[in-house]
């Protein structure tokens, strides 16, 4: 009985070991040359296995490009919890590290950050779904982060938490598209590295949806009335 314990232990090992060992290697390939042109001879070719041994864990390519995705981004919301999460603060504070986190993880990855922005583009329509059941848990914490920033006076009073998660969604994934195609290149945008062109939207959206942003600003007239209304009710005095 211990010997069968024994071998079903050693046998187990030897699966798990084989899957990572495909998936660290598929990984590579897709990184160095994209997912598209991959084939599974390729993955097998490059891993020293046969094919048949690779479709014993993976259907197809499609499902091991799926895997590494979650990997990759299990990976960001591991790094999100002890960073981000793990601290106290303002809600304003908390959100402004999580986004500054995912802003370093695009930033500090970019071979793991060209591969996700190619995933996006070939099967978007997955994707929503992975992202759910792989960042549910960070999406519940920033909507919280919003809504204690409201509560706290961090963050401006009448923002939507929902719509604001909703519009955080679409502005990183629209960066991580944008700079998967960047890092690429190591093009420069108007002299600016990438870096400090992402650094800045980050900035400039933060601030944006901060309390008193705008005390700067003219302030409103009466209900219905704009700023342009209050500048020529000025001018006529």
């Amino acid at each position: 009985m211990a010997k069968q314990k024994r071998s079903k232990s050693v046998y187990v090992a030897h699966r798990k070991n084989q899957r990572e060992k495909i998936l660290e290697v598929a990984k590579q390939i897709f990184i160095e040359r994209g997912i598209e042109p991959v084939t599974i001879a390729d993955i097998a070719t490059s891993s020293r296995l046969t094919r048949a041994t690779i479709y014993k864990y993976f259907a197809n390519r499609k499902e091991i490009a799926f895997e590494i995705f979650k990997i990759i981004i299990s990976g960001w919301h591991e790094r999100d919890k002890s960073e981000v999460w793990s601290h106290p603060g303002t809600g304003y504070q908390r959100l402004e590290r999580s986004l500054n986190s995912f802003c370093d993880d695009l930033l500090q990855f970019p071979e793991e950050t060209r591969f996700v922005a190619e995933f996006n583009r070939l099967f978007a329509k997955e994707v929503l779904h992975v992202l759910r059941q792989s960042l549910g848990e960070d999406s519940d914490l920033v909507i919280q982060c919003l809504r204690q920033g409201v509560a706290d006076g961090s963050l401006q009073a009448e923002l939507n938490p929902n719509l604001v998660m909703a519009v955080i969604y679409n502005l990183n994934a629209s960066l991580l598209g944008r700079l998967g195609q960047m890092v690429k290149s190591e093009e420069e945008e108007y002299g600016v590295t990438a870096d400090k062109v992402m650094r800045e939207i980050y900035r400039i959206f933060i601030n944006g949806i901060k309390a008193n942003s705008g005390k700067n600003k003219l302030k409103a007239g009466p209900a219905g009335s704009s700023s342009r209304n209050t500048r020529t009710v000025k001018s006529k005095k």
